[in-house]
């Protein structure tokens, strides 16, 4: 096991008192044996614990009670150390695996999370702060499904759509809770983006529902909870879906198996 420089210096005083185990102690013979600065360094920790055995038995104390200061201090050092390397392993497996929390997708994970935190506390204009409003309105226009006329108030016309349908929400009871199961990569949008999937267990009509969170940089950009289109909480949360057929003037009935026009 190759040890960095420093790390040896810091084990130096523990390696000279037997405090180390027997494996830490091999690795830092073999730094030595191989490092002339930290060879040094040892030789000279060697001299310095010589002339302690010889000072007088005050001097003596004060010394001892230095030197556990100075153990004690590394230690607590080492200690913030190994617990600001966890959650960085913890996210450089994520950025290696594509699966769960990266240094790349933090602040997905961030939205992801508040948006969801929001819909817990039935705070939908706070949810909807967290949707990629913006993104859906541009990709619309870039795509030719709609004139800018028709998209000149798509803010204020979502944002309409969306209370409606959370208002359908809040009659079935609301959601009553929402945890967070993981996240992974999705793929990369047409503008460029990176996107993720961000999986929630949450309890609506007192059922456990897993939903999946599509989000980007931008904000969340649409979910799936595997219920049909008509259902108050997949309406919700695809709510992009019933816009277009808001705009478009149609919609898909299930049970006639066919577009009819869309009503409000």
């Amino acid at each position: 096991m190759k040890l960095p420089c420093d790390i040896v210096q810091d084990l130096l005083p523990l390696y000279e008192d037997n405090l180390c185990s027997q494996a830490t102690r091999e690795a830092v013979e073999e730094h030595l044996r191989e490092c002339e600065s930290c060879g040094k360094q040892h030789t000279a920790v060697q001299e310095f614990t010589e002339l302690e055995m010889v000072v007088e038995p005050k001097k003596e104390r004060k010394a001892t009670a230095k030197s556990f200061k100075k153990i004690r201090n590394r230690w607590i050092a080492s200690i913030v150390v190994i617990l600001l390397l966890i959650p960085i392993g913890y996210l450089g497996w994520g950025q290696y695996s594509g699966s769960g929390p990266s240094f790349t997708n933090l602040r997905e994970l961030y939205i992801a999370n508040q948006f969801a935190n929001c819909l817990i506390n039935g705070d939908y204009e706070g949810a909807f702060g967290y949707v990629d409003v913006e993104g859906i309105n541009e990709r619309w226009l870039e795509d030719g499904y709609f004139s800018e006329e028709k998209m000149e108030n798509f803010e204020d016309d979502a944002w309409d759509l969306y209370q409606k349908l959370a208002e359908d929400v809040e009659a079935c009871g609301g959601i009553q809770s929402m945890r967070y199961i993981g996240i992974s990569e999705h793929g990369v949008m047409e503008n460029g983006e990176d996107s993720y999937d961000v999986d929630f267990q949450l309890q609506f009509e007192n059922k456990q529902i897993r939903v999946s969170l599509l989000v980007t940089d931008g904000g969340v950009e649409s979910a799936y909870t595997g219920y049909n289109l008509e259902h108050p909480l997949e309406k919700l949360l695809s709510w992009s879906y019933p816009m277009y057929n808001k705009y478009s003037g149609f919609r898909y009935d299930i049970e006639q198996g066919m577009m009819v026009p869309y009503e409000d």
